[in-house]
């Protein structure tokens, strides 16, 4: 039994006789015929009754089509996924974010790269910056967006922007009018900050002590989502990156800028560079254009 005694039993009862199965596999109708009898000797079964020029399938012909119909599906599957990885490298995308961009930017730049790739799949997971690290080192993810990278190793990484910070304060605080916020007037204040061994808890801990600017630091929360979501609750104000802050415009806080700039970096991780896929790397470019925009929004230059 081979492919081409298949090919020309299936076209045979699809189309129902041997000279239309003889026209669309460009060959004549003995040969088909040839063809038929060669796959009823190779599987033991009788696959037609004659009735003059007319073929009627038996029983066991019937079975064996469903059969054939079914190993057909499974080959169209395959063609599928032939295409997904000649085009989009895989067919599936796996992105790794911390919640900073993972609970923000990812999901709105997703919708956008995946309405014009309606057959692809997408997952997208959220973790800790380490996390993220080990999820691309191993793979399991095609890229990790983070603030921060760790020292790379088998692993690269790419600056993508660097967006300057925003101030956010409840609706009802003393500084929600003024045009920006600076350093000293968060003196005293208290303030509502990422938790320890945070990179970006680090950096404006580090230039809020050069400022000599000191703060009540009394609330600490892991996410600068829900620092965001405690400023609206009036627990205090804090820094955060503008896409952050956006989300929560509907609450009761007024965002400022600050001012000087306070950047917040933003960072693709890639795999080994053997270990890109097309996909991904479509992805990111996606991705680039989406902070392209958000750096007009929110450009650098305050002193």
């Amino acid at each position: 039994m081979n492919l081409r005694q298949i090919e020309a039993f299936r076209s045979v009862m699809r189309l129902g006789s041997m000279t239309a199965a003889a026209e669309v596999l460009y060959t004549s109708q003995p040969n088909v015929s040839r063809l038929i009898s060669q796959l009823e000797i190779s599987t033991g079964l009788t696959l037609f009754k004659r009735a003059g020029v007319r073929l009627i399938p038996t029983q066991e012909g019937q079975a064996f089509f469903h059969e054939v119909e079914r190993a057909y599906v499974g080959l169209d599957s395959l063609k599928l996924s032939a295409k997904n990885i000649r085009n989009l490298g895989t067919g599936r995308l796996r992105v790794a974010a911390v919640p900073s961009t993972g609970l923000s930017v990812i999901p709105r730049v997703l919708k956008s790269f995946t309405d014009s790739r309606p057959e692809l799949t997408v997952s997208l997971h959220v973790n800790s910056s380490q996390t993220v690290e080990q999820w691309v080192k191993s793979q399991f993810c095609d890229i990790g967006i983070v603030v921060h990278p760790g020292d790379g190793g088998s692993q690269q990484a790419e600056l993508l922007a660097r967006i300057p910070a925003v101030c956010v304060v409840p609706a009802a605080h003393r500084l929600a009018s003024q045009p920006h916020i600076t350093f000293s007037d968060l003196e005293g204040e208290t303030f509502v900050s990422l938790c320890h061994g945070d990179g970006t808890r680090s950096l404006v801990d580090e230039l809020f002590d050069e400022a000599r600017v000191e703060r009540v630091m009394a609330v600490e929360a892991q996410y600068s989502a829900i620092n965001c979501e405690m400023v609206a609750l009036g627990m205090g104000v804090t820094l955060a990156h503008p896409l952050v802050a956006e989300d929560y415009r509907h609450r009761e806080i007024a965002i400022l800028p600050f001012k000087p700039d306070i950047l917040f970096p933003t960072y693709v991780i890639w795999p080994a560079a053997h270990a890109r896929t097309r996909l991904a790397e479509e992805f990111v470019e996606t991705l680039k254009a989406f902070y392209e925009g958000v750096s007009q929004h929110y450009p650098l230059g305050n002193a």
